[in-house]
Parts: structure tokens; sequence; C-alpha cells
């Protein structure tokens, strides 16, 4: 997993939450933004950080989105590692 990849995978959580209304909603009641903000922050690392931050609170969400996407959930918490505001940093021998 790099930063590129990372991106990509917040990316397509923020596609996923576009499409699912309820998904949106929560994220958007529990970060205190509004669609507009997020419209304009969608590039940007420390809200593709955030997003996957959301995913990875709730594991019945989490498991939907990697379901849905064919992606191993334990791939969401790598690249939250490469993401501005991760909690522990990445390793880089």
């Amino acid at each position: 997993m790099n930063y590129d990849q990372a991106e990509i995978l917040g990316l397509l959580a923020l596609t996923h939450m576009a499409e699912n209304h309820d998904v949106l909603a929560a994220y958007l009641d529990l970060s205190g933004i509004t669609p507009d903000e997020l419209k304009k922050s969608a590039s940007d690392p420390l809200t593709l950080g955030s997003i996957l931050d959301y995913f990875l609170q709730n594991e019945k969400r989490l498991i939907t989105f990697c379901d849905v996407n064919n992606i191993p959930p334990e791939q969401l918490a790598k690249a939250r590692l490469h993401l501005p505001g991760a909690e522990t940093p990445p390793y880089s021998p």
C-alpha cells in the first residue's frame, strides 16, 4: 500500500457514500460539514482520511463497502495509515 493507492481507496469510499444516502447523511452529521464543503474538499487527503476513518469506525458499514468493492477490510486500515491524520504513520525502512 502506498499513498496513491490509499488516495484511490479514499475516493472509492467517497463514491460509495455518494451512492448511499443514509451512509452519506450519517457522515455529514458526524463530521459537521455540509454537502457543498464535502464537494469542495473531496480531493483533500485529510478529507479522504476522515472518510476512511468513518468506514473503519463501524464494522457493518466497513464490511458492506468492502463486499461491494471486493476489497479486504484490512486494506482500508492499511490505506488509512498513508493519509494525513492517521494515528500511526506508515513504516518506512
